[in-house]
Parts: C-alpha cells; structure tokens; sequence
C-alpha cells in the first residue's frame, strides 16, 4: 500500500482562505494540489514545475 500524505491550505495565507486538504499517494497529491492551485488560486502555467516541487517538499505525513 503507497504511503499516504497531505497538503493543507489552511496552513498557508491565500486570498480566499482557502480550507481544503487532499491527501492520497505524493504524486497523487502533487498533481491535485497543482490543479487546484490552477484553478482556485490563479496559478499561471509556468508556475507548474516550481509549484509541484514546492507541494512534493511541503506534503506531510497523513495519519489515517
């Protein structure tokens, strides 16, 4: 069985103050999260690469 992480945008500042988490396998995680950078944060392509490295390095442990 993967291990699984989580990011959550409650621990980092964002306009809307966002609340969500995701959780599931690091490359699972690490391509939600950029997708809803994308989207619910305005991220703009070129940020892609920069922000996976960021999510993959700032994904924590989930304990579920």
């Amino acid at each position: 069985m993967a291990k699984r992480v989580k990011v959550d945008c409650r621990k980092y500042p964002s306009e809307k103050g966002c609340t969500i988490t995701i959780s599931g396998s690091v490359d699972e995680v690490v391509e939600l999260g950029w997708l809803h950078a994308k989207v619910h944060h305005a991220h703009k392509d070129e940020e892609e690469k920069g922000l996976k490295d960021w999510i993959r390095s700032n994904a924590e442990a989930a304990n579920d």
